[in-house]
């Protein structure tokens, strides 16, 4: 369950750096000096491939990830079950 709560949110940063890239590249004719312009292109194609960074990074160490959720998972639950509210 751990699991699958930080996927979901890994997912959705991931997505959200994919997309603000893909609208800067969509929106940078607009900026006037040329100079400026290309500095937008360069901070968005760096926005897309640290998106794309971090979800190669999370596929290779996916087997590492699932084993410290799960360690965390189960430590939160000896937490709770040692600690109960009466």
């Amino acid at each position: 369950m751990l699991y699958e709560t930080v996927w979901l949110f890994f997912a959705l940063a991931v997505g959200i750096l994919i997309s603000i890239g893909l609208l800067d590249l969509i929106f940078s004719p607009a900026v006037s000096p040329r100079i400026l312009k290309a500095l937008a292109v360069m901070i968005s194609v760096l926005i897309i491939l640290t998106g794309i960074y971090f979800s190669y990074q999370w596929r290779a160490q996916r087997k590492e990830i699932q084993v410290l959720a799960q360690q965390a998972e189960e430590t939160i639950k000896q937490y709770l079950a040692a600690h109960q509210k009466k």
